[in-house]
Formats: C-alpha cells, structure tokens, sequence
C-alpha cells in the first residue's frame, strides 16, 4: 500500500539520502499547496545539497515573492548569483527590492554597482544618483564610481575629472579622490598634474603606499640617490604596510632602478615583488590553460565554421588588435589613433565579460548557446552599442583587448569580417615586460616567468589556429620590425586595415588621447629602441632561472 504523501514523508525519504524521491514527494505536495512555506524552504535546501542551484533558485524566487522584505531569503539569493558572477540577475534583484524600499539609498548603490559589472554603464549612474538624492553615507565613494564609469567605459574624461575635483572639494580628507584623479589626469598624458594628486594623496594620508609607487611611473629616475627612491625604499621595509600596497612598492622600486641601470637592483625587487603577489593569487594551472586551448581549437575548426550561418547584419566592424599584455598593442593602436579615419575604442571588455559572467566552461556549451532563439544578432547588437561610444574621430574603430585571442571564435562568427591585428615581440622581452608588471588575479601566471613563457607558446599555439582558419584577416604587427622599420611598418599596418597613408600617424605621440594602459607614458614619445633587446639587461638572471639550452630554444 502506498504511503501517503506528507510532508513527514517527504523528510523520512530526505533524511534516508533517497534525495530524488524526497523532491519528488515534495513537488507533489506543492501541486496540492503552492504556497506552502516549508515546502518550498525544503526545496531550497536540498538544491543547495544537491547543488542543484537552478532548484534552489526557483525556489528561493518563490519565497521572495511571498515573503519580499526577508532579508535571510533576499541575501541567500543574492550570495547564489554572486557565486556564479550572475550581474545582471543581481542588479534586477537589487532593482527590484529597491522599488519596495524607496529610501533604502544602500540597495540603490548595490543595484549601481552590479548593473556597472554586467556592462549597463547609463543605468548604473541613474541608480548611482538615485542612491545620492536618497543621501547616501560615504557619498565621495559614488563619486569614485560614477567618474571610473564615465572615463573607463563612457570616453568621457572630462566629466570624470569635474566630478572628481568637486568632491575633493567637499572631501578633502579622501585621498582616494586625489589618487582617481592623479591615475585620470596620467591617463591623458597631464604629468603635472598627475604628479601634484598623487603627492596630494601621500599628503592626506601618508600610508598611501600605492599612490607614492606609482610616482615613479611618471618619470624616468637618473641616478640611485634620487628621493623617491629613499622614500619607497622607506615604505617596503615599513612594518605597517599593507601587503597589497608592499607589492606596488617593490614593482615601482624594480622600475626605478631599471630606469637607474642597476639591473640587479631592478631584478631583485621585481622578484620580490612577484614573490609577494604569488601569495595573493591563485595559483597558474598551465595544464588546464594548455587543455582551454585544446578545447577552443577543436570547438572553433574549419568544418565548423564552413557549416555557421556567416551573414553580418553590419557591414562594419572594429579592428580588433589582440596578442600577449606587453606586445605593443597600445603603441600599435595609438599609431592608428593619429590617423583621421580611426576611432579608438581602447581596451573593451565586452568579450572578456560575456565569457566570464555566462560560460565559465569556455567554450563548452558556448556555440549551442548563442546560435539559439537569434541570440547571435542580440549579442552583435548589444557590441556594437557599447563600442560606439567610442566613435568620436573616423568611422573605423579599434578594439584592444589583448586576450581577445582567446575569443576570435566568438568574435568572427558575429563579425566574419573582422580584421585582427596581432601584436608580438621578442618573446623573452615580451615576459620580461610582464615579469616587471602587476596584472592582477585574472593574470596569475605573470608571476613566474615559466609561466609567462608558457602563456607565451599556448597563445602563439592557439593564433596560428585562427591564422590558419582566416589568413587574410590576421595580420602579425611586430613591436622589434617596427623599431626597426616604422615607415614601411606602419604602411602595411593601414595597408591592412584598407586606409590611405598619414603622417601623423608617424608622430602619435603627439596625439593627445586618454591611454588606459602601463604603456601610457612610453606612448607619447617618439620610437625608442631601448626596449627592443632589453632582456640582454637581465640575461645572468634568466640564465639563473632557466638552463642555457632553454633559454636558446625560446629566443
């Protein structure tokens, strides 16, 4: 005889791990009494021990919308998205709580911030004011976010730099204020005053290790007794520094005495340095990077693309310039950025985001996915609204987000007839530029040089599969050939792009724009050879690091 189902009945199957049949018999009883509160608590619970998160999710929706003031299934709710990086789902959710409290200036700043990290830069800043109007506490930090949106994502700097001055003037005990305006006012080249907010940030508070470092990107140090260099000495070896703010410290000493000529000064903090942020990252899996690669080559193969619907609702696309961070993609776009018919639209985080915020298997399931219900047109749509932004000069825009190498498969099925730009170097200078750079945790392998070089070859491996599958839409930009040749290199690069010959593109460094990248300052000089060979600077410690058979088979 069948027992009959209960909700004690559903608890005895739980709790004898029979999980399928207990959830059955609970979907059962909601059938009879959907609005059952325990039920649905139940089901919730054992979506989160299944982790069966799609249960537990429509479950806790449910909840909400019996229960829309309880914190506990509101916040549980909220952790579940952020574990999967779901932004836009947040930001709907904040959005809507905000809606049942109006007054609530702390769920309009969080509807703000998750709406910026899904890419809706407008509304952000609508939720953002509506957050500021409420009177929210710390309100220089909505100051903060609004002017990073609008220089960072909206090309609109000069707005960032008026918000941003004018709470300096209400605040003027934030150094924080002073350090955003003093990395903006770097961004457009104004070393001045750059230079004046960083000092003004060290002023206000003088543990601000990171705003002292970076003033020594801003000039090229002489000699070894200069005061800065005293004073980021005095700060590395402070026991009250922070140990985010002791890395930038040993970055900025590496480049200071790099700057000096005192190679083995320079290595040794730039080793410390890396060996202080190893801790804080997670660690490089090169053998999982090596089986992504694997996956992308044989998900993105010629027979597949030959079977794709390859119509482009747009006849133009931006010229993407991709490769390894440090390659020479930012003095390759800003030579573009001096010719008349150029826009440049920096580096775009569109692709990076899509990837990382939806398939966090990429590429599994990325190709099913996207082909389905027009989702392509909306995701090309969606692009190219947010890259023209940008469009403020000529009609064709760049887009440089080095890792996009990864993506090429995504890009060129929205945009087949994209041109790709791909930057390269000397490989050992190449790893050696980014050995002496901080590039944050989604970079973990630039820590180690092994690992840089290894990054190296697995990308190299993975452009000559695009390269092979679309050879006359790739070109190889080299950072040594154009030290070596600038004319002739800078006419096959807009023999490339299908653009007449200009001058100025010659004299870029003259061109007055606001650069995001380390390659800020090195881009408003003319061409130097000083960084084509510089690893011959460092070759007794590479010789250290890596046997001489190996260091040969990698030049």
């Amino acid at each position: 005889m069948k027992a009959e189902v209960t909700i004690e009945y559903a608890l005895r199957l739980l709790n004898s791990n029979k999980l399928d049949q207990g959830q059955m018999a609970l979907e059962d009883l909601l059938i009879q009494d959907p609005t059952n509160i325990q039920i649905h608590q139940l089901l919730v619970k054992l979506g989160f021990t299944n982790k069966n998160y799609k249960l537990a999710e429509k479950h806790l929706i449910k909840l909400l919308t019996f229960q829309p003031l309880s914190k506990n299934y509101f916040n549980t709710l909220s952790e579940l998205y952020s574990a999967q990086s779901r932004w836009q789902d947040l930001a709907n959710l904040y959005e809507k709580q905000s809606k049942s409290n109006i007054t609530n200036a702390t769920t309009f700043f969080n509807c703000a911030y998750y709406q910026k990290l899904s890419g809706n830069f407008e509304q952000a800043i609508i939720f953002y004011n509506k957050a500021l109007a409420i009177g929210i506490d710390k309100d220089y930090e909505v100051s903060l976010n609004v002017a990073t949106i609008l220089s960072e994502h909206l090309s609109e700097p000069d707005k960032a730099i008026d918000i941003l001055t004018k709470a300096i003037v209400k605040h003027p005990e934030q150094d924080s204020l002073c350090y955003n305006l003093a990395n903006l006012y770097e961004q457009l080249g104004n070393r001045n005053k750059a230079l004046y907010y960083f000092q003004l940030a060290c002023t206000i508070n003088p543990k601000n290790y990171t705003a002292l470092a970076r003033q020594a990107d801003l000039y090229k140090i002489e000699n070894q007794e200069h005061p800065l260099i005293n004073q980021l000495k005095d700060a590395f070896l402070s026991s009250d520094i922070a140990q985010s703010d002791k890395i930038n410290v040993g970055y900025a000493l590496g480049k200071a005495f790099d700057d000096c000529k005192a190679y083995d000064l320079a290595f040794h903090y730039y080793q410390q340095a890396n060996e202080l942020d190893k801790k804080t990252l997670p660690s490089y899996d090169a053998i999982k990077f090596e089986h992504t690669v694997d996956s992308i080559i044989a998900t993105f193969n010629k027979q597949w693309f030959s079977t794709v619907d390859s119509t482009e609702s747009s006849s133009t696309s931006p010229v993407f310039i991709c490769g390894m961070f440090r390659s020479g993609s930012t003095l390759c776009e800003q030579i573009l950025a001096a010719h008349s018919g150029i826009s440049i639209g920096g580096e775009q985080e569109f692709f990076h985001r899509l990837m990382f915020n939806n398939y966090p298997d990429f590429p599994q399931n990325v190709l099913e996915d996207i082909q389905v219900d027009r989702k392509k047109d909306r995701l090309l749509s969606e692009y190219l609204t947010e890259i023209n932004r940008f469009k403020n000069q000529g009609d064709q825009l760049t887009d440089k987000r080095p890792d996009n190498f990864l993506y090429l498969g995504i890009i060129k099925l929205l945009m087949p007839n994209a041109k790709v730009i791909w930057t390269t170097r000397s490989i050992l200078d190449n790893c050696l530029s980014i050995y002496f750079l901080r590039l944050g945790s989604s970079m973990a392998y630039a820590t180690e040089l092994k690992n840089i070089i290894h990054f190296y070859q697995q990308q190299e491996r993975l452009m000559a599969h695009w390269q092979s599958l679309f050879p006359e839409d790739i070109l190889t930009f080299n950072y040594d050939n154009l030290i070596q040749s600038p004319k002739e290199q800078t006419q096959r690069l807009l023999s490339f792009i299908g653009l007449p010959w200009e001058d100025n593109c010659l004299n870029f460094h003259q061109y007055k724009n606001q650069v995001k990248t380390a390659s800020v300052w090195q881009v408003r000089r003319p061409l130097y050879n000083s960084s084509s060979g510089r690893c011959n600077n460092y070759q007794k410690h590479l010789e250290t690091l890596f046997p001489l058979s190996s260091l040969k088979s990698i030049k």
